[in-house]
C-alpha cells in the first residue's frame, strides 16, 4: 500500500506541476487582459473626461443662449410698447388734422393735400365724414384731377394680401 500511496503522490505532484505551468502560462495571459482593460480604462476616462468638458460647454453655451434669448424677448416687447406709444400718437394727430382739415375750407384743404404723402392723405381722408371729405375731393379734382384719381381709388380699394392690383396701386 506504501507504493500505491507513494505512486499517487508521485502522480499528484507530477498533476500539480503540469497543472502549475498551465495556470502559469494563464497568469501571464491574464496579465496581458489586466494590461489591456487598464489601458481601454484609461482611455475611456480620458474620452468621459473630454466628453463632461463638451458637455460642461454646451450647457453654458445653452444657458447664453437662453439669457440672449430673454434679452430680446425684453427688447422686443420694449420696442413693440414704444412702436404702440408711436401709433396712438400718430392717430392721434392725424385725428387732430382731421378735426382741422374739417373745419376748413375744402379749397385750401386740397391744396395741402396735394404736396403730403398718399398714404397719409388716405388716412386722413378715411377718418372724416363722407361729406367733407366727398367736399375735398371735389376741390382736388378741380386743382389735380390724377391725386384726386389715386387718392378715390386707395379710399374704394382695400388690398387683399398678395394682390398685385393692390401692389400697383401702392406704387403709383
Amino acid at each position: 500500500m506504501k507504493k500505491i500511496a507513494a505512486l499517487c503522490l508521485i502522480s499528484l505532484f507530477a498533476f500539480g506541476a503540469s497543472y502549475a505551468q498551465e495556470q502559469n502560462g494563464k497568469v501571464i495571459d491574464t496579465t496581458a487582459i489586466l494590461k489591456e482593460l487598464r489601458e481601454k480604462e484609461k482611455n475611456l476616462n480620458i474620452r468621459e473626461a473630454d466628453l463632461n468638458a463638451k458637455e460642461a460647454r454646451l450647457n453654458a453655451m445653452e444657458q447664453d443662449l437662453l439669457a440672449r434669448e430673454n434679452d430680446i424677448k425684453k427688447i422686443r416687447d420694449e420696442v413693440s410698447a414704444q412702436l404702440k406709444s408711436l401709433s396712438e400718437q400718430q392717430d392721434k394727430e392725424l385725428d387732430n388734422l382731421v378735426k382741422v382739415y374739417s373745419t376748413s375750407k375744402p379749397k385750401s384743404v386740397a391744396n395741402i393735400i396735394t404736396t403730403m404723402n398718399i398714404d397719409t392723405a388716405v388716412s386722413i381722408f378715411s377718418r372724416m365724414t363722407p361729406n367733407v371729405a366727398g367736399k375735398i375731393l371735389n376741390e382736388l379734382g378741380k386743382s389735380n384731377p390724377e391725386y384726386a384719381s389715386k387718392m378715390a381709388e386707395r379710399l374704394t380699394y382695400q388690398p387683399v394680401f398678395g394682390d398685385e392690383k393692390a401692389k400697383r396701386a401702392q406704387q403709383k
